[in-house]
């Protein structure tokens, strides 16, 4: 889809970006302080906690780099849809769009359902 954003929308879309991109790094260092909790808690020995902690940033770094690495303003609709589908951004973070450019946004909504 092809849909040109305003000078001012597409600050907006570098902004949004930016904070589903820090959420995505929290998120990710969440999950890799369960793995460490289990591991201090003797749930874990040293090379499954090892093991586990390198799965998880590996498998976190190749879905960071999918989703944030060489965005461009032609791709700027499809990733605010695809943060918005995976549940990354919400329809609070759409604020400040104009109501076409944010129906054109939730149209990924409409496809996948509302769960």
């Amino acid at each position: 889809m092809n849909y040109e954003f305003s000078k001012s929308e597409k600050k907006i879309v570098r902004q949004v970006i930016e904070t589903a991109l820090q959420r995505d790094f929290e998120a990710s260092i969440m999950e890799v302080d369960g793995i460490i909790r289990r591991w201090k808690s003797k749930k874990l020995d040293n090379r499954n906690a090892y093991q586990e902690i390198y799965r998880k940033v590996k498998e976190n770094d190749k879905y960071i780099a999918r989703m944030y690495n060489a965005i461009t303003g032609s791709k700027y609709m499809l990733t605010m849809q695809g943060l918005l589908a995976h549940k990354v951004i919400s329809e609070a973070d759409l604020d400040g769009f104009s109501e076409k450019t944010r129906d054109n946004i939730l149209k990924i909504m409409n496809i996948l359902g509302d769960d």
